[in-house]
Order: structure tokens, then C-alpha cells, then sequence
């Protein structure tokens, strides 16, 4: 999974950030958190994204495929089956060695397409990745996603 979306120009052109080792971290638990068909999906996606953006109190980060200028251009991309426009994947909780209560994390699809993490507080700038433990992991796709038991 990669941490850095697009290159340095773009980022500064259209407003995007790089993901801080702490947010890389529970990005990549999230995802693998996820069922093997999803994950698939999920993964290619995220692969084909050029643009992250952290909304300005910093508990949200909204993934983009922006090409030839159109945003949110998932041409030629897996797109995942939910019975909702929105619909959660994976849920998390982790410690950041900070005293803080405990952080809660959320994957988002949006119309058919991994587009979010959202915070339950915003994650400071220089929290580690290895300060961050992740504790537990929710399948919040089940109600949501149908696919085959085997799968699970």
C-alpha cells in the first residue's frame, strides 16, 4: 500500500498530502482487515489513486483518481457491490501512545469505491507508526456486502 498519492507537483496543484507513517499504518490494518474478494478491489483502487486529501481538522482522508483532470475517474477499476450509496468496510480501534483515549478508525466506500478514513479525534502530525497499536478490527462489510462464505 502505497503511502505518497501522486507526485510532489500534483499534491501542490490539487491540494493533496502525503499519508503520515501512522495514518499509512492504519490505512494498511484496514485493508487487511477486509475479506480476500474485497481486498482485491479495495487494493487495485488504492494502487490507481493519485489523490488524498485531509480535510482541515484532520480526521478525515478522501481518496481520488484524477485523470486527464476529472476527478474521481474509476474507468477501467474493480468497483465493489454494496446495497447502499455509502457503506462502512472496516472498522478499527488503536492506542497511540499518547494518553489519549483510544482512536477509532472507519474505511468508507462511496459509490462503489473505497473513498475514506475517517478519525474518531484527528492523528497528530508526530505520531509514529510505531506508537500506533492496533487492538481490535471490525468487519463492518457484512451488512452491507454480499459475497460468497468462503470468501469470508
Amino acid at each position: 500500500m502505497k503511502r505518497h498519492f501522486g507526485n510532489l507537483l500534483s499534491r501542490m496543484l490539487w491540494g493533496g498530502c502525503s499519508l503520515t507513517s501512522a495514518e499509512h499504518k492504519i490505512l494498511v490494518a484496514l485493508v487487511a482487515a477486509l475479506p480476500p474478494a474485497l481486498r482485491a478491489n479495495v487494493e487495485a483502487q488504492f494502487s490507481a489513486y493519485n489523490l488524498v486529501q485531509r480535510e482541515s481538522d484532520g480526521r478525515v482522508l478522501n481518496f481520488y483518481r484524477k485523470k486527464n483532470g476529472v476527478p474521481n475517474d474509476m474507468i477501467g477499476l474493480p468497483l465493489l457491490t454494496h446495497k447502499s450509496r455509502e457503506a462502512p468496510l472496516a472498522r478499527l480501534q488503536a492506542s497511540t501512545g499518547q494518553g489519549q483515549e483510544p482512536l477509532h478508525a472507519v474505511l468508507t466506500a462511496v459509490d462503489g469505491r473505497a473513498f475514506c478514513v475517517s478519525y474518531s479525534h484527528s492523528l497528530s502530525r508526530d505520531i509514529s507508526a510505531e506508537a500506533v497499536q492496533v487492538e481490535s478490527t471490525v468487519q463492518a462489510w457484512r451488512s452491507n456486502f454480499e459475497i460468497a462464505d468462503q470468501d469470508a
